[in-house]
């Protein structure tokens, strides 16, 4: 039986939902109190918690922050009788701090609705919680120089995940970096790509060893009858090094790779780190035939300023717009008028974390020119890929559900 807690400051509308959630065979636990909150998620965390913004002298933000100090890993719906905008910011602001947010629902909520949000849920389990760490516990500290080491021994591998056209051609792929530490396990690059970026030297090592493999899966694909162009993300790192486009031609060239096989994809704020000397870079990059790629387009503050200054070929459109397009319209705004403006600045446009058939569809009536995202495929091992891919391409509707739609 999954278990959910409510809290509102209303006890009628407490009681509505919780009436609505065992009616579906759910524990309930239905509280009106922050304080017996907070002690029910401490003692045992629910599933499932549907929260109010606005709980009197308190509020859910508060709450939301509480959660993220205790490592909840379960789905949280959001309800309030605000505008939805407040809704809207207070989903950002649960994303930013890591948890599941699972639905909003404005007040006064429909049984329809709850029903549907409920039963999503039973559908997609949540993220386990995170274990806390022992007292004293430390974990082990990764140097530029394990790095290094992780490439040298195997360590390291680059996961692929497909980038879908709008008419489900399959031509470009994101290459991603996986690290398998025998002793760490699994490290996500958010633990160690800062820590290559702190020695230029380890990181330019990185990235060519990324480039050099990402080369040698294109050329295997290439000789499987599947080219498929496959997309680097570059550091700042690089961007400074004013030889760097000579080392990625030559290296190119090196492994048989034609112009179009390697792509690039930098993210706004790596850009604009030294305006001039990137765009120098980025240019001479252009000129020897590289595709290079905005990624995260809208996170940041000069988004504008680095389209008008960098010669990008795409646009790729930040998950956080992309996947709540359908239930708000300032997304669903933002996402149009940005694929308008990749077309009329003749680029193309992707749009990132694509997780369900209805985003997509509503994406390519939009007009979008390329999806990505889990709705398609996670990132892959190179082998699972080529499985992936050659399902795909025999597939008689290769964009399913989508394609041929309006």
């Amino acid at each position: 039986m999954m278990r959910l807690v409510v809290l509102d400051d209303d006890a009628a509308t407490i009681e509505f939902v919780a009436a609505v959630a065992r009616r579906r065979g759910w524990h309930v636990d239905a509280v009106t109190q922050p304080a017996v909150f907070r002690s029910l998620i401490k003692v045992t965390p629910p599933d499932a918690i549907l929260l109010d913004l606005q709980l009197g002298a308190s509020d859910g933000i508060e709450q939301l922050r509480f959660l993220h100090s205790c490592n909840y890993g379960g789905n949280i719906v959001l309800m309030s009788g605000f505008d939805a905008r407040v809704l809207a910011s207070a989903q950002e602001i649960g994303d930013s701090l890591g948890l599941s947010i699972a639905a909003v629902i404005e007040k006064p909520a429909r049984i329809s609705r709850i029903e549907q949000v409920l039963a999503t849920i039973e559908q997609a389990p949540a993220k386990p919680p995170v274990a806390a760490k022992p007292e004293g516990a430390r974990p082990c500290a990764i140097s530029p120089h394990d790095i290094d080491d992780a490439v040298a021994s195997g360590q390291m591998a680059l996961h692929l995940q497909p980038i879908v056209s709008a008419g489900g051609a399959v031509e470009r792929a994101e290459a991603l970096i996986r690290w398998s530490d025998p002793m760490r396990g699994a490290v996500l690059p958010d633990g160690f790509i800062a820590v290559a970026e702190s020695d230029g030297a380890v990181m330019d090592r990185l990235t060519m060893w990324v480039a050099e493999t990402a080369a040698r899966h294109y050329r295997r694909l290439a000789e499987a009858g599947e080219p498929v162009q496959i997309c680097v993300n570059i550091s700042g790192c690089n961007l400074r090094d004013a030889n760097f486009p000579d080392h990625l031609a030559a290296l190119r060239e090196r492994m048989s790779v034609p112009w179009g096989g390697i792509g690039l994809e930098i993210t706004e704020s790596v850009a604009m780190h030294d305006l001039d000397a990137t765009a120098s870079v980025l240019a001479r990059l252009r000129l020897k035939g590289f595709a290079v790629a905005m990624d995260d387009f809208g996170t940041g503050h000069s988004s504008f300023i680095a389209l008008r200054r960098m010669p990008f070929s795409t646009i790729k459109i930040d998950k956080s717009f992309v996947q709540d397009l359908l239930t708000s319209n300032d997304s669903l705004n933002i996402v149009r008028s940005v694929i308008q403006l990749a077309h009329d600045m003749h680029m193309s446009s992707v749009a990132e974390g694509v997780e369900n058939a209805d985003v997509a569809r509503r994406l390519v009536e939009l007009g979008i020119d390329a999806l990505q995202g889990y709705y398609f495929s996670e990132p892959l091992p190179f082998e699972q890929f080529v499985t992936w891919l050659k399902t795909h391409r025999a597939s008689q509707d290769p964009l399913p559900h989508v394609a041929g739609e309006g």
